[in-house]
């Protein structure tokens, strides 16, 4: 069997490595943002606007540049509902971009270019206004998922 390599850098990638999932190496996977793509949220089915069959599944990505490091240096990862708090000495550090809750993936018709947002482990989103979330109660039935 041939060795596995990078999707992107095209060098060869360890057996038995994590990075086999994503299909990047280490390197790669950290400069742009690349990490296992979770489990589909949304059930396999036609576009819910036009019945098209054919959709494009995507994790967005966030780019940022992180506290300290070169300007020119961006940091890329998955876009979160919210993201984690860190506290250093009583000191609330900046936002991380690679550090949140509440991954969001999107699917695509590729025929009208309509989008469903949804998000992996919604129930692990914290809740509060130093995160902007809030939990709200409707009025209605119980959910049918």
């Amino acid at each position: 069997m041939p060795q596995p390599t990078c999707v992107i850098c095209r060098q060869a990638i360890l057996e038995g490595a994590v990075e086999l999932d994503r299909r990047a190496c280490e390197m790669c996977a950290f400069r742009t943002g690349v990490v296992v793509v979770p489990p589909p949220r949304r059930r396999v089915a036609p576009c819910t606007r036009c019945h098209h069959t054919k959709l494009i599944r995507v994790i967005p990505r966030e780019l940022s540049v992180a506290p300290g490091l070169d300007a020119n240096e961006p940091t890329y990862g998955p876009m979160f509902a919210t993201y984690e708090l860190r506290r250093f000495e009583g000191v609330v550090q900046s936002v991380q971009a690679r550090n949140g809750f509440g991954v969001f993936e999107a699917y695509i018709c590729k025929s009208c270019g309509f989008v469903e947002w949804y998000c992996q482990d919604p129930e692990e989103i914290p809740i509060g206004p130093e995160y902007m979330t809030e939990e709200i109660t409707t009025d209605g039935p119980t959910a049918y998922r």
